[in-house]
């Protein structure tokens, strides 16, 4: 319902939102997730599937290599469906050994991934170090320069949006964040935050203020999001009282 009413919307600026789907690295979720999402205009796929040693080892049960080999098939086999963005998230990417992810990103890059989502599952990674893996990962991953690198910042230790700023500043050119901060455990990075009756906007104010002196380089990161309809949609969630989709906000370069 959502890919076919929102998805074929078109802005008066010619804007046409993505609507994506997301799954793990099997075909089965990667189906379902093609087939809700294949009547938008811009369809996408995102799948995952984790990396760190500890997930690999006792969550998986799979050596480095067989993971490898299912990340680049499934971004293969979703690309096969029809769909021409495919994102891939290497899950608990803050603890993975940074090798293995150049060697994994690469090889989904090969096999027709779009976006690269860096995700710092168990938040137990400090700005600095989440800034200088997005950093890392653009300068040694081949093929890196071609896709769009995006963030996905858990709040376990408080740190969610301070490391999804840093991702921004190292060159995340997509900010995964949620209404109102909703998201398993202690939350995601929170598109804002109300307290009391004024509104404290976290990333989307953090780009507006502070996006072309500090974050980006030359030029500059701005978004697109209409910040005037912030407080509307948290007060909204807030009051509906359920766990909201994700929402991605899109820092342009």
């Amino acid at each position: 319902m959502i890919a076919k009413e929102v998805g074929n919307h078109v802005d008066d600026d010619g804007y046409v939102p993505v609507i994506c789907g997301l799954s793990w690295c099997n075909k089965g979720d990667i189906d379902a997730a093609w087939e809700g999402v294949r009547y938008a205009l811009r369809p996408r796929i995102h799948t995952f599937i984790a990396t760190s040693e500890i997930h690999m080892r006792h969550k998986l049960r799979k050596t480095p290599e067989e993971v490898i080999q299912i990340a680049s098939e499934m971004v293969a086999y979703a690309r096969s469906l029809g769909c021409e963005d495919v994102e891939f998230s290497p899950e608990d990417a803050g603890r993975s050994d940074t090798e293995f992810l150049y060697r994994i990103l690469t090889e989904v890059i090969k096999a027709g991934a779009t976006t690269l989502n860096i995700p710092v599952t168990v938040d137990y990674t400090l700005p600095s170090e989440f800034g200088s893996l997005i950093a890392k990962i653009k300068a040694n991953t081949p093929g890196a320069e071609n896709v769009i690198i995006s963030t996905h910042c858990q709040n376990d230790l408080g740190l969610a949006t301070a490391n999804t700023l840093a991702g921004a500043y190292n060159g995340g050119r997509q900010l995964e964040v949620t209404i109102n901060g909703i998201g398993e455990r202690a939350g995601n990075a929170s598109l804002q935050e109300i307290l009391s009756a004024s509104l404290s906007c976290h990333v989307v104010m953090a780009i507006r203020c502070r996006g072309n002196e500090l974050l980006g380089g030359l030029g500059g990161l701005y978004t697109g999001i209409n910040s005037k309809h912030i407080s509307v949609a948290s007060r909204m969630v807030s009051t509906i009282g359920t766990s909201p989709s994700l929402e991605y906000c899109n820092a342009r370069s």
